[in-house]
């Protein structure tokens, strides 16, 4: 199988107005979307659209609703008019742990034929509950795929709307490495990258990651608001207010019922 379950990090660098660095273990998942089923079956303690200690559910990721992810996805990967049919999706993210969970973002990584990285959809989760999708076309150059797009989403209140962000991903053998910059007039504001090292998600390592970090689904959040109390108190930073989403790529809105 090709799904993999990851052991590394995720690292912050605010540069301006004030720097503020923070690095964070964490481990993650990246799953064949085509070997769901099977993993459903194969892997004990591992659940899809279903309870289990460790789960992923469709309904929980991109659109509300209980369509399959091959239907939610297929609007934002024809958006990107790619020259090849993908023939492979990989979902990078965190999935259920006893029911819990808070992905601040997940990625949907698209391959052709020839196993080419040539896309890649974020999802994007911020504290208020809002989601909002980038669809990303990626340019190859020296095994770095990058991609660019304006900012259009609402995430940390100590950033407004102002900017466009930089994608990166590289993906070779058992590393996987996803990095987010943030721009603004060309200068850089923002550092933020994951990587890790991938071990084929079998039982055995599904169980020994989830002994090791068995808390890890219960940390995002206070370490997302612990971080703010220091960027707040500590380093002053403004706040900016929630605007309400407004672009068509947010597809939740805490607001709306």
């Amino acid at each position: 199988m090709n799904s993999k379950i990851f052991q590394g990090k995720v690292e912050h660098i605010r540069l301006k107005p004030v720097r503020h660095a923070f690095a964070t273990p964490v481990g993650f998942m990246a799953i064949d979307l085509k070997e769901l089923p099977l993993l459903d079956q194969e892997l004990k303690g591992f659940g899809f659209n279903r309870f289990a200690p460790v789960s992923i559910h469709e309904k929980d990721y991109l659109s509300s609703g209980t369509q399959s992810f091959d239907e939610k996805l297929a609007p934002w990967i024809a958006t990107l008019e790619l020259t090849e049919n993908t023939d492979s999706i990989t979902l990078v993210t965190n999935p259920k742990w006893f029911g819990k969970s808070f992905n601040p973002v997940s990625f949907y990584l698209l391959r052709d034929r020839q196993e080419n990285l040539v896309g890649m959809i974020a999802e994007v989760n911020n504290t208020f509950g809002d989601r909002h999708i980038y669809p990303l076309r990626l340019e190859t150059a020296s095994g770095i795929h990058m991609a660019e797009n304006n900012k259009q989403f609402h995430v940390s209140p100590f950033n407004d709307l102002e900017g466009n962000y930089q994608f990166s991903v590289r993906s070779e053998g058992d590393a996987l490495y996803i990095g987010v910059n943030l721009y603004k007039k060309n200068e850089k504001f923002l550092i933020t990258w994951m990587e890790g090292t991938g071990l084929p998600l079998s039982t055995k390592n599904l169980r020994r990651h989830y002994l090791r970090h068995p808390f890890q689904p219960w940390l995002t959040l206070p370490r997302i608001v612990w971080q703010a109390i220091l960027l707040k108190y500590r380093k002053k930073l403004t706040v900016f207010k929630r605007p309400e989403p407004s672009h068509p790529h947010s597809i939740l809105n805490r607001g709306s019922s």
